[in-house]
This record gives C-alpha cells, sequence and structure tokens, in this order.
C-alpha cells in the first residue's frame, strides 16, 4: 500500500514538476517577445517624435558613411554584396529550401515552424513600413539606388536575424553542445554585416536598422514560443542553447546514411585532377589555334558573320527574350540552382556524396573557365554589345555556357540517378535545352562567337561527366529519417 501511495506521490510531484517547466518555458517566451517589442515600439516613439538626439545620430552616421564610402567603387561592390544576403530573394531561397529539406527527412513540425517563420516576416515587413511610413535618409554623395518603399524599420535588417536565426534555432540541437555558441556567434554576425551595410550604403538610418533587429527578435521569440508549445512534453530539462527545445529523435540530422563522401579516396582526387588538366589543356590549345591561327580562315569568318547576323536582326522583344535566357546561368540562378541541389540531395540520399559531386562540378567549372579564359585571352566580338562589366578579352570560352551546361547537368545527373523508372530520362532535356539557349543569347547580345560558345559546351559537358563518373557511383535513395534512430521512452518516476 505504501508502495502505491509513493508511486502517487512521485507521479504528482513529476506533474507539478512538468507543469512548472512548462510555466517557465512560456515566461521565457514572454520575455524574450518584450525584449524585442520594447525596443522596437520605443524606437518608433522616438522616431515618430522627431527626438532630437537620435535625429542627430541618424543623420550624422549617415553623412559620415557615406563619405567614407563614397569613393571607393570596391567597397561599394563588397558592401552590396554582404547586404544582399538580407534581402528577399536570399530569404526567400533559405525559408523555402529549409521548409522542403525538412519536409523531405519527415520533420513536419520543424518544417511547420520554418515556414511559418517565413510568412511570418513576409507579412510583418512590409505591414510595419507601410504605418510608419518614413522617409529615406539623403545623402550628399548616394552610391546606391533608394528603394521605392519606406525606410523604417530596415528590412534587410529584419530579414537577416529572422533568417539567420531561425537557421541557428533549428542547427543548434543537431549540433555538439561546444559549437552551438558558435552557431549563435554566426548567425548574428551575419544579421550585424548586413545591417551595418544598410547604413555605409546610405539607404536607412541607425534606428531604422535597430528596429528591424529588434523586430525580428520579437517575432523569432513568438514562434519559437508557439513551436514549443506544440511540442508533447516528456518533462526533460531544457538544454543550454536550445530554445525548440525538440527532442532527439526529431532533430533535423544532416546526413545519416554512414556512406563516405568520397569514393575511392585519394584514387579519385587524382582522377578529377588528371581529367581537369587534360580538358583546360585541350581548350587551351584549341582557343590558341581559333583565336590566334585560323582569324582570318572560314572558321574565323564564320564566327563574324553569325554575330553579325543575330545583332542584325535585334529587337525589343529579342532582346528582353536573350536577356531572360542569360539569367538562366547568371550568378543569382547559378547559386541558388546550386544550393538547391545540394539541399533537396542530402535530404533525399542523407548522404554527402551528392553534395560533394555538386560543389566540384561547379567550383571545378568555375576553376577551368578561369585557367582556360585568362590564358587563351580572346578578343570578345567588335560590334556594339548589349552587356556591362564584363572582362574585355575573356571571349573563349563562354562562362554562362559551360555554367549552365554544368549546372543542369548535375541536376540531370542526380535525377537520373537517384530516381526510378523510364520517365528519368526525360531530364536531360533541361541541359540540352537550356545551354544551346544560352548559347544563342550569348551570341545575340554580342558577348561571344559560336566557337566560344561551342567550347563552353564542352567544357561543361565533358567536366559534369567526369564528376558523375567518379563521384556518383553508389548514391541512392533514403528520403526520410532513418529507422534506426528510435524516440526515447517519456521520463517516468521510479517505483521501488
Amino acid at each position: 500500500m505504501s508502495r502505491v501511495a509513493e508511486h502517487t506521490d512521485t507521479s504528482r510531484t513529476g506533474s507539478t514538476t512538468g507543469g512548472s517547466r512548462v510555466g517557465v518555458r512560456a515566461l521565457l517566451g514572454l520575455v524574450a517577445l518584450v525584449a524585442g517589442a520594447v525596443p522596437f515600439l520605443l524606437l518608433l516613439l522616438l522616431v515618430q517624435e522627431e527626438w532630437s538626439p537620435l535625429a542627430a545620430l541618424d543623420e550624422d552616421v549617415a553623412a559620415g558613411l557615406n563619405s567614407v564610402v563614397d569613393d571607393s567603387p570596391v567597397l561599394v561592390t563588397v558592401l552590396q554584396a554582404v547586404t544582399d544576403l538580407g534581402g528577399n530573394g536570399a530569404a526567400i531561397l533559405v525559408f523555402t529550401l529549409t521548409t522542403v529539406f525538412l519536409l523531405i527527412r519527415g520533420q513536419r513540425r520543424l518544417a511547420a515552424f520554418a515556414a511559418t517563420t517565413g510568412v511570418g516576416l513576409a507579412v510583418l515587413v512590409p505591414v510595419t513600413k507601410a504605418l510608419v511610413d518614413r522617409a529615406r535618409p539623403v545623402v550628399a554623395a548616394p552610391v546606391s539606388d533608394l528603394p521605392s518603399n519606406a525606410s523604417f524599420p530596415s528590412g534587410h535588417a529584419t530579414v537577416s536575424l529572422a533568417t539567420y536565426g531561425m537557421l541557428a534555432l533549428l542547427a543548434l540541437p543537431a549540433v555538439r553542445r561546444g559549437l552551438r555558441p558558435w552557431v549563435v556567434v554566426a548567425a548574428l554576425l551575419v544579421a550585424l554585416a548586413v545591417g551595418f551595410t544598410r547604413l555605409a550604403l546610405g539607404v536607412h538610418f541607425v534606428t531604422d536598422v535597430l528596429a528591424g533587429w529588434a523586430l525580428a527578435a520579437g517575432l523569432l521569440a513568438v514562434t519559437t514560443a508557439a513551436f514549443r508549445g506544440w511540442q508533447h512534453d516528456h518533462h526533460r530539462p531544457t538544454e543550454l542553447l536550445d530554445p525548440l527545445h525538440v527532442e532527439p529523435h526529431a532533430r533535423p540530422h544532416l546526413a545519416t546514411s554512414g556512406q563516405t563522401a568520397l569514393p575511392d579516396g585519394r584514387r579519385t582526387v587524382a582522377r578529377l585532377l588528371t581529367a581537369a588538366a587534360a580538358l583546360a589543356a585541350t581548350l587551351v590549345v584549341l582557343g590558341l589555334l581559333v583565336s590566334a591561327v585560323l582569324g582570318d580562315s572560314v572558321i574565323g569568318r564564320f564566327d563574324r558573320a553569325v554575330v553579325e547576323a543575330l545583332t542584325g536582326a535585334r529587337s525589343a522583344t529579342l532582346t528582353d527574350v536573350a536577356t531572360a535566357v542569360g539569367t538562366l546561368s547568371g550568378t543569382p540562378a547559378f547559386v541558388a540552382v546550386s544550393l538547391t541541389l545540394v539541399v533537396v540531395a542530402l535530404a533525399v540520399t542523407g548522404s554527402r556524396r551528392p553534395v560533394l559531386f555538386v560543389l566540384v562540378t561547379v567550383l571545378g567549372e568555375l576553376g577551368l573557365y578561369f585557367v582556360v579564359s585568362r590564358t587563351v585571352d580572346r578578343a570578345r566580338p567588335s560590334v556594339a554589345d548589349l552587356t556591362a562589366g564584363l572582362a574585355t578579352n575573356a571571349s573563349w570560352p563562354s562562362g554562362h555556357v559551360a555554367a549552365a551546361a554544368a549546372l543542369y547537368g548535375a541536376l540531370a545527373a542526380l535525377v537520373v540517378t537517384l530516381a526510378r523508372g523510364r520517365w528519368r530520362w526525360a531530364v536531360l532535356a533541361v541541359p540540352v535545352l537550356v545551354a544551346p539557349a544560352v548559347g544563342l543569347a550569348r551570341i545575340y547580345v554580342a558577348a561571344h562567337y559560336p566557337t566560344d560558345v561551342l567550347a563552353g559546351l564542352v567544357l561543361g559537358t565533358a567536366w559534369v561527366l567526369v564528376c558523375a563518373r567518379y563521384l556518383l557511383p553508389g548514391v541512392r535513395g533514403t528520403a526520410g529519417y532513418p529507422r534506426s534512430v528510435a524516440a526515447p521512452a517519456p521520463a517516468t518516476a521510479d517505483v521501488p
């Protein structure tokens, strides 16, 4: 009888303890929300009241930073590259890929957390901007075009902290405890860097950036508290730097197949390096032959005739089409498609091998293009072009075409390798259609000769085939969380 009573008392104690923990978590979530909301509301009040000390600080910082960066084009370029990390395009890509990854791995609740945070961010920023409607800074020498929307709060500051803060929250339970502070620091550094670029580019005041960070902190506090309330409580103590309190069996593991990333080790590396050297040497020899020896031959005349024919047929509609097609292998598309392939392949296979395949393919193509183009040093067509900022003597081979062949060829290789059924071969139409279309567009805008395009096709196609041959053997799809990882049993009181 005493044992039953003791068990009952212990169960009640456990229940009470679990309830107190829920209360503590709710209190912590409220504190986090207040910590973001109060600074934001205070800044909003001071901005609308035009408090003179704060207004003077805003104006002085905007003018001071503008005077530092306006004479340095290189610094402005770096600032613009960093500020893009907090842009809408980067945020959409990160939230979408994160949600897709978690759904493929079977982590539906974490996917809902990511998607909810993204949707909240998409609604919160424009609504707040529209309600406050603050004018942008006016500086003496603008180094960036002023966005058309309102200044308060900084959308980039809000987006950067919310986006990379969300990634950090998801990553914390999946990494070793010793690495967790560094994950937090990395997310904060990105947000701080993006916020600084908005000041240095002269498109925001200090108060705009501070308000953006406060707004993002409040959003993350709300979504994190909501997620934790949704989770089933097993009465485990909350670990340090694990705000989501994710159970061990529900953590977003990145790779679980146990398959080595590099098959055959050093032998594969040697084969890849040999193939790269042979491909580069072949293209260099062909490029020097075409540009320095055969310039007045049939090949040279054919090159010039095709460029002149296409430039003579220009129209507003064709120019728009060529520009749109060219974006398929431009830098934003190159980065976005590469990241998409990496994330989806990792989620589907649970192996780092396809990730290595994508990285070696795209980075190797860039390296080969750089070596060959700088060695051959062929001048671009001597007609009016529709491009800007291109290197003058880097016509052979076409970098856009090589990138398209390698990137979309990698997509096709992964689908053919991982999918089953005859339909998977239809994906070969993607590189077969996209790469030549990009080549035709590059000739139309007078960025390349036809032989440059052919060289780009050879470079991208040959390199992706080599990478697929040596890096994809043995890769199989294993989507979903591994069944070998079992959920821990709920903690219960010991019964003597």
